[in-house]
């Protein structure tokens, strides 16, 4: 075959039916994945969004709690509890100093 045979016999398969279907598959099936993949990007976006907005409310309460904690914590708020309780304050407090604390010698 010559160099001409060669390239009628390439135009002939190139406008055939069967280069066509071929062609119209390609197309079809490179469509059906932008679609998908569109799709599937568009649905992590969301799910991103919604994460976001998650940890934005879990800031927010975490920070309410730590005010909740910081409140419970205050020296008026312990005496208070304290008062609620019938406690009373100690008075006089002795320390008493160990001598020769060793546990155990050798």
């Amino acid at each position: 075959m010559n160099f001409r045979q060669r390239k009628i016999a390439m135009r002939k398969w190139l406008f055939s039916a069967a280069c066509r279907g071929i062609l119209a598959c390609t197309i079809i099936l490179f469509g059906v994945l932008y679609v998908i993949q569109t799709s599937a990007i568009s649905t992590a976006g969301y799910d991103i969004r919604d994460l976001e907005r998650q940890k934005v409310e879990l800031q927010r309460e975490n920070q309410r709690i730590e005010y909740d904690i910081a409140k419970y914590r205050s020296m008026e708020s312990i005496q208070a509890r304290l008062a609620g309780m019938n406690m009373v304050p100690a008075n006089d407090v002795q320390y008493v100093a160990m001598v020769g604390t060793a546990v155990a010698r050798r």
